[in-house]
C-alpha cells in the first residue's frame, strides 16, 4: 500500500445499493455501487469524454452513461465492447456500518505541453 494511501469513508452499507453515488476525495472523484453484495469503487469518468457516471442507469452491475451511453461493469471497470479498456477500480472494505474506498492522492495534472510532450514520446497520459 502506498504511503500516501488512505481508507475514505463512502457512506453507511445501508445507504449504498446498487444506484452508483459519486465521492470526491483526495483529488478524486469515485464511484461507489453494491454489487452481488460487495461494495465497488471506480473511477466516476466516462473514457469517452469524462461525462459523470452518476445517474446512469445501473443493471446488473453495469452502469450505463448517463451523457454518451457507454456501458461499464463496476467490478472491473472494464468498458464494455472495448477489451483494454477500463476505468481505475480502489479496494473497498466495510467497516462496522460503514463502507470504505482505500484512495491515494491523485497526481497533478499535466499541463498542455508536458501532455504533448507524453504524446510525442508515445507515453499513454490521462488526459481527461
Amino acid at each position: 500500500m502506498s504511503d500516501d494511501a488512505i481508507w475514505v469513508d463512502a457512506g453507511s452499507s445501508s445507504d449504498l445499493s446498487e444506484r452508483p453515488r459519486a465521492l470526491r476525495a483526495q483529488g478524486r472523484d469515485v464511484l461507489v455501487a453494491v454489487v452481488d453484495g460487495e461494495p465497488t469503487a471506480v473511477d466516476n469518468a466516462c473514457l469517452h469524454r469524462g461525462a459523470s457516471l452518476e445517474g446512469g442507469v445501473c443493471r446488473d452491475g453495469v452502469v450505463t452513461c448517463p451523457s454518451h451511453w457507454w456501458r461499464y461493469d463496476l467490478r472491473t471497470g472494464a468498458l464494455l465492447g472495448h477489451p483494454g479498456s477500463a476505468l481505475a477500480t480502489y479496494p473497498c472494505r466495510v467497516a462496522g456500518d460503514r463502507v470504505e474506498v482505500l484512495l491515494t492522492q491523485a497526481p497533478p495534472a499535466l499541463g498542455m505541453r508536458e501532455m504533448l510532450l507524453a504524446h510525442a514520446r508515445g507515453e499513454t497520459v490521462d488526459d481527461a
